[in-house]
């Protein structure tokens, strides 16, 4: 069974608007000469050409201003394109779907994480998914079982294949239970739930991510000086 990150509600208490934490980055970048921006390539610029080290700065700041990045993931026939329209039409978010079988096989290059992260098994998870499962990870994921769901009548779990089990099967208990092929179905509620509350969570996750890539660069033998004072300008 694997283990799944808990989801934990936010203090529902009004907190004062806080300052842009990544505002005096910026403004640190825009007064450093030597920070290139992440720009296309042109046509005819040489392809050997190693890029400009303090782009990475620059590059490590726009994936803090970039839209929210939410992964719905899961294997062939597992649901992630249902959940993922599911979560489109009832929340207006932009919703991107991955194979998970491709991003855990073992030639698979490493991928950026995304801000929020949802599982979807429709069946016992394979060797692979369970590693993927217990990977260390600074963003919230949730696990979700599709193709069960609880009824409306006696709570017992149905399958959507029309075989009915007076209790959900082993791998999928403590599993938030999802039939998203009715956006409005009352199984996608705790998925909405989930993504709301780690929308709200979003800014802090973000600036940790960023405070680890500018340590990361720290150490970097041309762009370390600049990394340093972006840490500084990030904690004051």
């Amino acid at each position: 069974m694997p283990t799944v990150t808990q989801d934990t509600a936010v203090d529902g208490a009004d907190r004062p608007a806080a300052p842009d934490p990544a505002a005096r980055i910026r403004r640190l970048l825009t007064a450093s000469p030597d920070v290139a921006t992440p720009a296309a390539v042109p046509a005819t610029a040489a392809t050997t050409a190693p890029p400009d080290p303090t782009g990475l700065l620059a590059a490590a700041l726009a994936r803090f201003d970039a839209p929210v990045d939410l992964r719905v993931r899961g294997g062939l026939g597992s649901g992630r394109r249902t959940l993922a329209a599911a979560l489109r039409a009832r929340g207006g978010w932009r919703v991107s779907v991955d194979d998970l079988d491709v991003l855990a096989a073992p030639t698979a290059r490493p991928a950026a994480a995304p801000d929020i992260e949802i599982l979807c098994l429709r069946t016992a998870p394979c060797r692979h998914e369970e590693a993927w499962v217990r990977r260390p990870r600074r963003h919230p994921l949730l696990v979700v079982a599709t193709g069960l769901y609880e009824d409306d009548d006696d709570n017992a779990a149905h399958s959507v294949d029309t075989h009915h089990s007076a209790a959900p099967p082993r791998w999928a208990r403590g599993l938030p239970t999802v039939d998203a092929r009715e956006p409005e179905h009352r199984s996608v509620d705790a998925v909405i739930a989930f993504v709301e509350r780690a929308m709200d969570s979003l800014a802090g996750s973000r600036v940790a991510r960023l405070e680890a890539e500018l340590e990361r660069l720290a150490v970097h033998a041309e762009v370390g000086e600049l990394a340093e004072a972006a840490l500084c300008a990030l904690e004051i």
